[in-house]
């Protein structure tokens, strides 16, 4: 079978002549493929190399979108840990008696009322937490779809993912090595 022009039509390849998609179930080459849907379809060259570099640019952006949502992460706990620290320093900035259990007064004793933790609510409804929500949900999207591209079984399209999830993590990569120098003790 010619796998540079068509799969074939009739029963044997799932290709039914009215715009089906076919299954493949070992790696080949060839560029007639179904991309995901029935509407994403390459009969030319052209348009299956055009269909390769998106796809290389979509595991690009995927790893970009990964990156990104460390980067908001770590900006929320930086500004809840500064947050925390000015609650403290605010509290800790006016010394106050306190009264022992004999009735005398301890000067230069503090006594630190708790700091004021988020509610449960407070923490899901908050801003930072609703932003990594929304960015993990196009993330297990992307996923999912990269993932189904590699189960066409079609070599330059699962090569085409690989390269671009590599050159991804290969600009994006050094951010989460900065985290693990910056926040770990030395």
């Amino acid at each position: 079978m010619d796998h540079d022009h068509d799969h074939g039509t009739g029963s044997d390849s799932g290709h039914d002549g009215h715009g089906s998609c076919p299954m493949h179930m070992a790696f080949h080459t060839g560029y007639t493929e179904c991309i995901l849907w029935e509407g994403w379809m390459t009969s030319t060259v052209t348009e299956f190399v055009f269909s390769a570099l998106a796809l290389f640019l979509a595991a690009f952006i995927y790893e970009a979108l990964k990156f990104t949502r460390e980067f908001f992460l770590r900006r929320a706990v930086r500004g809840e840990a500064e947050r925390v620290a000015l609650e403290l320093q605010s509290k800790t900035a006016t010394p106050s008696t306190q009264v022992t259990s004999s009735g005398g007064a301890c000067h230069g004793s503090t006594s630190l009322a708790p700091i004021r933790e988020k509610s449960y609510a407070q923490r899901i409804l908050s801003t930072p937490h609703l932003i990594q929500t929304f960015f993990n949900l196009i993330q297990i999207i992307m996923s999912y779809l990269m993932m189904l591209v590699f189960m066409t079984y079609n070599y330059w399209l699962c090569l085409a993912v690989v390269l671009g999830l590599g050159v991804g993590y290969f600009f994006f990569g050094w951010i989460k090595q900065d985290v693990y120098e910056s926040e770990c003790c030395h």
